[in-house]
């Protein structure tokens, strides 16, 4: 059953460029052998496709089982989801953001989220959003 956790673990990964797809590659495929279940949230649908290609290419050695959600597919048992919608379709414990920042009161509901973080002015935005998250920690919102 997917209930809401109060208090989310946060993880910030600081990107040495603005270019993502790599390093979010290699988080996904870092926390997936470990058989956690992730929910990857990318809000933007073409980012989406372009992202779950990548997930298939970006390593010959690399194999990482996803698939990308919609709704009328209800529950899943894929242990990694790309997503943009608020939904845990797969009952995942891990939420990985891939694009845009999630809805805070839906992001509360992981027990542990992780974010890339790009340097400058971008980065210190999505620092200081992290911030105001945490201060709200368990109000839903």
């Amino acid at each position: 059953m997917y209930t809401s956790n109060p208090m989310a673990r946060l993880e910030l990964h600081d990107l040495r460029t603005d270019k993502r797809a790599a390093d979010l590659a290699r988080l996904i495929e870092s926390l997936a052998a470990d058989r956690r279940r992730l929910v990857v949230w990318v809000a933007d649908q073409g980012r989406r496709q372009i992202f779950d290609d990548w997930l298939w290419t970006f390593d010959r050695g690399s194999f990482v089982p996803h698939l990308q959600w919609q709704p009328s597919l209800g529950a899943v048992d894929d242990p990694v989801v790309l997503l943009g919608v608020e939904a845990n379709p797969n009952h995942a414990e891990v939420l990985v953001v891939g694009d845009e920042l999630p809805p805070a009161g839906w992001a509360r509901g992981f027990a542990e989220v992780h974010d890339l973080i790009p340097p400058g002015d971008e980065g210190q935005a999505r620092r200081a959003w992290w911030d105001e998250w945490r201060e709200h920690d368990g109000e839903t919102g």
